[in-house]
């Protein structure tokens, strides 16, 4: 992170506060108007307008629109083997496992280490999670790679998710369960058919959002009559390159 891709991204429509010097994934693509404030991202993120989160580690996850993130949440982190002889990294990453000087026992020895797989042996297998659309995650919440959490749901602080979540649930715990369903039962297919998050605010400006009961016949109207808000993706990568044509300077090691 620069300020000037800091900046860049201000004026395309993404709020983030990262701090110079601060790795964010090149394929990250955004929908404006969206914030990533000090979101850690790597291996890609997708995020869709109107979604925010304010901190912690995102990795390789797509998110919906209208969601809602809190501090610390954890989505994506990869597991370690654990049918090997060890769970440790050291015997499968192909960089050092540290990044070390030389001035200890063996540097030597630990700096010419490379562990040799198996050929056709993955010690993790990579996984996208996928957050549908108008989701709340709690702080401090953790998310398996893999999961799917469905449109609506509510994710409560400090939640530990490790199977899919369904539209509209609200789970809390460790490992996370139901404990409801946010609206009636009656009304998850309804709203799911209304896709009402395929809008802006402004399209939507009017209606009462606190009682989505009452709302359904308008949602249908609007989808039958108002175009969806279509903004074009934002990648980290374009606007990278946008910078450089200007005079930036992009980093090289797939990160900006």
């Amino acid at each position: 992170m620069t300020p000037l891709l800091r900046e860049k991204l201000k004026a395309v429509g993404v709020e983030c506060f990262l701090p110079d010097g601060a790795n964010i994934a090149l394929n990250t693509a955004l929908e404006a108007p969206c914030s990533i404030k000090w979101m850690n991202i790597e291996f890609g993120l997708s995020m869709g307008a109107f979604s925010y989160a304010v901190s912690g580690y995102f990795f390789n996850v797509t998110i919906g629109r209208y969601c809602s993130f809190g501090e610390d949440v954890q989505i994506g982190r990869g597991d370690h083997p654990t049918s090997w002889l060890s769970t440790s990294p050291i015997f499968y990453l192909q960089q050092p496992m540290f990044d070390l000087g030389r001035e200890f026992p063996r540097a030597n020895d630990y700096h010419k280490y490379k562990p040799t797989v198996p050929e056709g042996v993955d010690p993790t297998v990579l996984k996208r999670t996928i957050i549908g659309h108008d989701v709340y995650i709690g702080h401090g919440a953790f998310v398996r790679p893999g999961v799917t959490i469905g449109h609506g749901a509510v994710v409560a602080a400090h939640a530990v998710v490790v199977k899919d979540v369904p539209p509209f649930a609200v789970v809390a715990g460790n490992p996370a369960m139901i404990k409801k369903f946010r609206v009636a039962p009656q009304l998850i297919g309804p709203l799911l058919q209304a896709a009402w998050w395929r809008f802006a605010p402004w399209q939507m400006e009017g209606l009462d959002v606190s009682q989505p009961a009452s709302i359904l016949s308008e949602l249908r109207e609007l989808a039958e009559t108002t175009l969806p808000y279509t903004p074009s993706p934002i990648t980290i990568r374009d606007l990278e390159a946008e910078l450089d044509a200007q005079g930036g300077r992009p980093r090289s090691d797939g990160t900006a």
